[in-house]
């Protein structure tokens, strides 16, 4: 079949991932984010506030899916993309005058303002509200949008785009504060320069295509049914209610725990500059992650179910690896509390290390939790209120760990915290593991057929696969 590379799927997800690449708190915020604190605030404040936005984004994940069946794919992107502008520039105005309020207050003016124009946006708050919207419009693009022999690498491209943002952000936060060798706040430029470049944003969201305009290799057409409200919230319950939905539940909650611990520990012991480098390196061990996962994933040397529990297995082993690393390097900061320097020798190169290695299982993680979707529905409504869901789940997990370290509690409840949460949802993500190249899933999707609801399997197995049972 014949495609226009505007209409292709590949095309697609660039877009997607430019927005994130100039947006949100994976994009350019993502690298202003990694210099820790948030401008002046103090790391506590600033972990109170990230909780207060995550708040938000889990709320608006879960119920996301809704507002994209009904005001369109690029309509709800092009929405989504202005709340973390608003909150960047909170940053600057923190780091010039000192107005840690405004982090906060300035989000919940705004949101009262979203109550009447759907532009969620508002500070952390606000930003957590409008990426929040984002993730139930990214999640069913990245699902459904591309061929299914080519969707670990469409994956590991969505990866590498929104986390570009970070490693350029990173350069250019590098080059304006490599000399500051101090702990403290970065240069104000740094904000200027930022902001500018997330300004791209809105412009990039227009260039989205909306699903039945996608042109696809395999010729499958993609359609955003339109429902009515009570069709659309009876869709909605029986997806989010479905039990593999739940049983992946715990695992999400789990997956970004981490990253309280680790921007509160870059605060605490890395001076500027060095967190400038983390700014600069660190995400990379995200696009490494995703593309490694993205092309075992789309392997065809193995099988489906091959592919769905070794990935499973070896991802979960790194990560509580890396915990008893994580362990064992709190225990030596806490007894020595140097202020680490990128010249600081192992100090220097152990926690840098775990960061690294932490960003890469995280993201490998994540992008095959999202092919394990992709093989539960093949409804873009039903994806979108799935992976909506499954974004507000892992929101909440981040609003919990921040506020957890929004005082100074000890890092060692940090670590259990997450050790004992990565245990306890391993049985449950195994139950749904298992059943990917093996059974089909019973994730329901109601389909427009003579005004009738009707249940239909998403998924359907090649003999081979059957064979393999």
């Amino acid at each position: 079949m014949k495609v226009h590379w505007f209409r292709s799927t590949i095309f697609q997800i660039l877009v997607v991932g430019g927005v994130f690449f100039c947006v949100t708190w994976q994009g350019m915020y993502n690298a202003l984010s990694s210099l820790g604190a948030g401008g002046l605030a103090t790391p506590w404040y600033a972990n109170a506030t990230a909780a207060a936005g995550y708040v938000f984004m889990a709320v608006l994940c879960i119920v996301g899916g809704i507002i994209v069946s009904k005001i369109g794919v690029r309509w709800a992107l092009l929405v989504s993309v202005t709340g973390d502008i608003i909150y960047a520039g909170s940053l600057y105005l923190n780091s010039k005058n000192g107005t840690q309020w405004f982090l906060m207050f300035g989000k919940f003016i705004l949101l009262c303002l979203s109550c009447f124009t759907y532009n969620y946006t508002a500070g952390s708050i606000i930003s957590g509200m409008t990426d929040g919207l984002m993730y139930s419009v990214e999640g069913p693009i990245i699902t459904s949008y591309p061929e299914e022999d080519r969707r670990g690498r469409m994956l590991g491209l969505w990866v590498f785009m929104r986390n570009a943002a970070p490693v350029i952000g990173g350069a250019i936060i590098f080059g304006l504060n490599s000399s500051i060798n101090s702990t403290g706040a970065v240069s104000l430029k740094t904000y200027l320069v930022i902001i500018g470049i997330m300004c791209a944003g809105p412009f990039i969201a227009l260039l989205l295509s909306n699903p039945e305009q996608v042109q696809r290799k395999d010729g499958v057409k993609i359609a955003l049914r339109k429902t009515g409200w009570i069709q659309t919230f009876t869709e909605w319950f029986r997806v989010v209610s479905n039990k593999h939905m739940l049983l992946l539940c715990p695992l999400f909650f789990t997956s970004w725990f981490y990253g309280s611990y680790i921007s509160t520990l870059q605060t605490q012991y890395f001076n500027v500059r060095t967190r400038a480098l983390c700014a600069f390196v660190i995400p990379w061990g995200d696009i490494s992650g995703g593309f490694m996962i993205g092309y075992f994933l789309d392997s065809k040397r193995f099988t489906v179910k091959q592919r769905a529990r070794w990935s499973f297995i070896a991802l979960m082993v790194l990560n509580l690896a890396l915990w008893l690393w994580a362990a064992i390097v709190t225990k030596q900061l806490e007894d020595t509390k140097p202020e680490i320097d990128w010249t600081s020798g192992s100090f220097f190169g152990r926690t840098f290390a775990l960061f690294l290695l932490f960003d890469l299982a995280t993201m490998a993680t994540q992008t095959s939790l999202y092919w394990i979707i992709s093989h539960m529905s093949g409804d873009f409504l039903s994806l979108s209120y799935m992976t909506g869901t499954l974004r507000g789940v892992e929101c909440a997990g981040q609003a919990v760990a921040y506020g957890i370290k929004s005082s100074d509690t000890t890092d060692w409840l940090s670590i259990g915290l997450n050790v004992g949460l990565i245990v306890f949802s391993l049985p449950f993500a195994w139950a749904v593991i298992r059943k990917v190249g093996v059974a089909e899933f019973n994730i329901i999707r109601i389909a427009e057929t003579q005004d009738r609801e009707s249940v239909v399997d998403s998924k359907s197995l090649s003999d081979d696969e059957k064979d393999n049972v």
